[in-house]
């Protein structure tokens, strides 16, 4: 699952919503997390604003049972929702979960 080398893909609403800084840095919290566990094919990141100038992100799937908040510096006006990433197989996409 999520091997670095398949293609990946991002969504248009990803594209228009979310801005590049968080999409990297969550490709690289799933390139991390592989290196340590098994991942599962539904990566969960789920986005809110703690502070002014801080962005929380929790980071999850379920089997198996991973979990981990990130703060990290608030990147233009921040961002709420839930994002997913899926491992289909042959490539991995990035979405909203309103978009599933």
């Amino acid at each position: 699952m999520f091997d670095t080398q398949k293609l990946k893909y991002e969504t248009k609403g990803i594209n228009e919503r979310l801005c590049v800084d968080y999409r990297i840095i969550m490709w690289d919290l799933i390139e991390k997390l592989s290196k340590e566990i098994e991942l599962d094919y539904l990566q969960v990141f789920e986005f809110s604003i703690e502070d002014d100038n801080v962005q929380k992100i929790k980071h999850s799937q379920e089997v198996p049972e991973y979990e981990k908040t990130y703060i990290v510096p608030m990147v233009e006006n921040g961002v709420t929702g839930k994002v997913f990433v899926i491992d289909d197989g042959d490539h991995c996409t990035m979405l909203w979960a309103d978009e599933y």
